[in-house]
């Protein structure tokens, strides 16, 4: 963006992160659509009564069921209403509201089904179209009238061959209407259409999969990803860190290395990080500066960050949203910590080089490339004892953290492969901003309350960081 002489403009940091958390973009997104559907005499006064609508519609899911009449497509939709609370418009509505049962043309479909989805219940809740839209003629009069889906999910019946597959082609003069229909339907909403397999799923479950389709919403804007993944020690969250920045070019920031640095630095911070009367100092306000000025620094506003191993608890979360550059992405990797235990008590370390390699606990020792004998040693972090205050403190903020994230988290299930997990967490990364009321953090003004002393970390878990710096 340039002023009018051709100047470059830098707007402040803080501008995109409130207009991301509030979703500002979105909201002015869905008033503009309804302005160009309706076409309002007023504008100003149009933007005025819809503004509280639109704010609420904005995470509204508007769907459009279709399928071949192998599907029952009514009770599909009554069982993802049932998950979602969104309005079910059947065929038989159509009829009961035109108190006919002759067969309704394609313009009439239209109109009726613009009437029905403008009312205040439906436009608050949502609405799944299930058996009303069958044609081309259908689909084209209810974007006409500016009815505009979400999501067009197709659901494909089992053993069904596709659509252009060569069996069909040797009876084209008898092509089944529906077919032919269905091929119309999917060129009209390519832009919106997701496809749903049922093979052998049951109701409940094919429901489940359209429902999580329905949450991923497409993008607005595009924006620089501020993620910070949680999770217990040894679940993955720096080995899913790395794939993150090797793929979509995100900042690595491990806190442990940012706060040695700051420990060691001869800035006023890191005075009063020594000054601390314990001897690591888990000072809220303190901590969360040193993340605050490490994701200002120009490679960070840049490409984007990525977060391990902060925050601990709410509170901390609570000052992190308080930044001006708050993260939009907050990612926890459940995983069985016995598997996390395991995991870290067969990492060993080769004294000479750092390197970290894997071992079961019969395979201690191992050569080198160059011929040498590989020294592998435990790190004194990575004893058990250690292990299991670290996992007892994560338990006991876990509920807490989550409660306060509400909607904005995703939690990925960290027992599965490591391939799995990055993929799960990039479609989140690059996805739309997630549902839900933006966190709020302590604003501008921070109680006293939260920032007069260290958080409350027991000895064991202290004294590990105490051996990081």
């Amino acid at each position: 963006m340039s002023d009018p002489t051709r100047r470059p403009l830098n707007f402040p940091n803080w501008h995109i992160p409130y207009l991301e958390k509030h979703r500002i973009l979105e909201l002015f997104h869905e008033i503009a659509r309804e302005m160009v559907i309706q076409k309002p005499d007023d504008h100003v006064l149009f933007m005025k009564q819809i503004l509280q609508t639109a704010a609420a519609s904005r995470d509204v899911s508007r769907v459009i069921l279709i399928s071949s009449s192998k599907i029952n497509r009514i009770n599909l939709a009554e069982q993802m209403s049932k998950l979602t609370r969104q309005i079910v418009i059947t065929s038989h509505d159509l009829e009961h509201m035109m108190s006919t049962k002759s067969k309704l043309s394609g313009d009439e479909i239209g109109k009726i089904l613009t009437y029905m989805v403008r009312t205040q219940s439906v436009a608050n809740c949502g609405y799944i179209i299930a058996d009303c839209i069958n044609t081309e003629e259908e689909a084209k009069s209810l974007l006409q009238y500016g009815v505009l889906p979400t999501h067009v999910i197709h659901v494909v019946p089992p053993f069904q061959p596709e659509l252009n597959d060569l069996l069909y082609c040797k009876v084209s003069e008898n092509w089944p209407e529906t077919r032919r229909n269905l091929f119309a339907l999917k060129d009209i909403f390519k832009k919106t259409l997701k496809q749903v397999f049922a093979h052998e799923k049951d109701l409940y479950s094919l429901a489940k999969e359209c429902v999580d389709l329905c949450r991923i919403r497409p993008h607005v804007k595009r924006v620089r990803p501020r993620v910070v993944i949680i999770g217990p020690r040894g679940c993955g969250r720096r080995t899913q860190a790395r794939y993150l920045n090797q793929t979509l070019g995100l900042v690595n920031i491990n806190f442990d290395y940012i706060l040695c640095q700051a420990w060691t630095s001869s800035s006023e911070l890191g005075t009063k990080l020594r000054q601390c009367r314990k001897e690591v100092c888990f000072h809220s306000e303190l901590l969360c500066q040193i993340v605050n000025k490490r994701v200002l620094e120009q490679d960070c506003i840049e490409h984007g960050w990525v977060l391990t191993g902060y925050p601990f608890t709410d509170v901390d979360f609570k000052f992190l949203d308080s930044i001006e550059t708050p993260p939009n992405r907050v990612v926890i990797i459940d995983c069985d910590l016995n598997v996390c235990k395991d995991r870290i008590l067969y990492r060993k370390l080769n004294v000479y080089t750092g390197s970290v390699t894997k071992l079961a606990p019969d395979n201690a020792k191992e050569d080198d490339p160059t011929g040498k004998k590989k020294v592998l040693q435990t790190h004194p972090r990575d004893v058990e004892d250690l292990i299991d205050a670290e996992h007892r403190f994560y338990c006991e903020n876990y509920g807490s953290i989550k409660k306060y994230c509400g909607e904005t988290v995703m939690v990925v299930n960290g027992d599965q492969s490591d391939r799995w997990v990055h993929e799960t967490i990039t479609a989140h990364v690059v996805g739309a901003n997630p549902p839900g009321s933006p966190r709020k953090g302590f604003g501008k003004e921070i109680p006293d309350v939260c920032s007069c002393d260290c958080i409350n970390v027991p000895g064991k878990v202290a004294k590990t960081y105490m051996l990081t710096v």
